[in-house]
């Protein structure tokens, strides 16, 4: 049987049709108009959360909450550790959980670490310790640190900055701003490197002019036992030497397994009086046995 349309059928289908032909014309207008993201938009200003296995993001308080291989990028330092909590607003976090600081030259690593993204400043505290190495010289190849300190001093600055230097202290301000570079370590400082040791109360390190300013019952021992006691003293790490005041002490070279006992006008000038002279009373042991 053949089927007839009504009229209006007639009129509906070019409607339907013109309506199909209006969407791809704004479809393909829209293709045109629109793109696809292209990938994350650095801000240089701002931390950037690079990876964890656990993300728990709160809008009404504008936190992140972060657990597992957590690590977050900045400027030239990483933040690596089990667990963060991120403030977006104030752009800052504090992490736990095997914390460390990284940037090309060191490691720091504490119980805690508070970082503040916009000042540029990470505070780590609770068994903290550092371990750094300059890098060498463009073209000159690192000496691997060896066995035991050596005898002679660095040959040029190159050596001298591939030293690796370890510091353990309470609490650690690392500042890591281009003008700035400063870290400084509080709470019964220690620093070892291959030819010394350094104890004081405080140490500030600068990295421009590449000096350590040590305050508060500062000690100094060499790699030969050599001892130097202050208030306070300065070393450069570029030239290699050290500046002190109010000496206390300079202590010798501690005596070692095969070295003969050195003579007794070898003590210290700083622990004999120049004008002390025994007593008259106090007479050799063999004078005594005669009596």
């Amino acid at each position: 049987m053949k089927r007839y349309l009504s009229p209006g059928a007639y009129l509906r289908r070019p409607r339907i049709a013109g309506l199909l032909m209006a969407c791809l014309m704004v479809g393909t207008v829209a293709a045109q108009d629109l793109e696809e993201p292209g990938g994350f938009v650095e801000d240089e200003d701002r931390a950037r959360i690079e990876s964890a296995d656990h993300l728990r993001y709160e809008p009404s308080e504008g936190m992140y909450y972060l657990n597992g291989n957590v690590v977050f990028s900045h400027k030239e330092i990483k933040l690596y550790c089990d667990e963060a909590i991120y403030d977006y607003d104030s752009n800052s976090a504090v992490a736990k959980g095997h914390p460390r600081v990284v940037d090309p030259e060191t490691t720091i690593t504490g119980d805690l670490v508070e970082a503040n993204f916009d000042d540029e400043v990470a505070a780590i505290s609770g068994n903290v310790t550092a371990v750094t190495q300059k890098k060498p010289a463009a073209g000159a190849e690192a000496t691997p640190p060896t066995e035991g300190s050596s005898d002679r001093p660095p040959r040029d600055l190159n050596e001298l900055r591939e030293k690796r230097t370890t510091i353990t202290a309470e609490h650690m301000n690392y500042e890591y701003a281009d003008t700035i570079e400063r870290t400084t370590a509080t709470g019964r400082v220690k620093a070892v490197q291959e030819d010394k040791t350094v104890y004081a109360n405080q140490a500030v390190y600068e990295e421009k002019p590449e000096i350590i300013t040590l305050t508060g019952d500062v000690r100094i021992i060499t790699d030969k036992g050599d001892e130097l006691r202050c208030p306070s003293a300065v070393i450069s790490i570029s030239e290699d030497w050290i500046r002190a005041e109010n000496v206390q002490v300079v202590g010798k070279r501690r005596q070692s397994e095969g070295d003969q006992a050195p003579p007794a006008e070898e003590t210290p000038a700083a622990e004999q009086s120049p004008s002390a002279e025994p007593p008259a009373e106090e007479s050799p042991p063999a004078a005594q046995s005669e009596g």
